[in-house]
């Protein structure tokens, strides 16, 4: 799948989704979004994630029912797109904030009070920081593209 990541000036910037099967998907994004789904990428990336975010979009969900909240709620999630999800917050918080002390025990708590009946997961100090480090280049390279340019990536489902 290829994902672009499309900087505006004055305007909303995009992000397309074109399947491995050749369809497309893609929206409007602030940068809120612009920044979340650019840590989807780089955990995903990261961890080898097959069926989080990205996957179901290569599997044919349209990014906009991720911004339908009954949509959202109706959505068949595996545990790794759980954890996906929680962990691409706090990835950016951390960017925000400062690293956590013990990021495994956030993301553990967090993920508990999201749905208990998940699993706990644990990384591994590396995994983490190679998410880390990924995520911040993204950031940085995102915040110098010029308007107009577009950021793209290859995710092998």
């Amino acid at each position: 799948m290829q994902i672009r990541f499309t900087k505006h000036t004055g305007k909303a910037h995009t992000i397309k989704y074109i399947r491995d099967d050749g369809t497309e998907t893609w929206m409007q994004a602030d940068e809120f979004f612009i920044r979340h789904d650019l840590s989807h990428y780089a955990l995903e990336k990261t961890l080898g994630y097959k069926t989080a975010f990205n996957g179901m979009i290569n599997s044919g969900m349209d990014i906009k029912d991720f911004e339908d909240r009954q949509k959202r709620q109706a959505m068949k999630m595996t545990n790794e797109a759980a954890y996906a999800e929680n962990m691409a917050n706090l990835f950016l918080g951390e960017v925000l904030q400062g690293n956590f002390e013990d990021f495994n025990a956030v993301q553990q708590q967090t993920l508990h009070f999201i749905n208990p009946q998940i699993p706990a997961l644990n990384l591994d100090e590396n995994n983490i920081q190679a998410v880390r480090t990924c995520l911040r280049q993204l950031l940085e390279d995102w915040e110098a593209l010029p308007g107009g340019e577009t950021m793209e990536f290859a995710f092998d489902i």
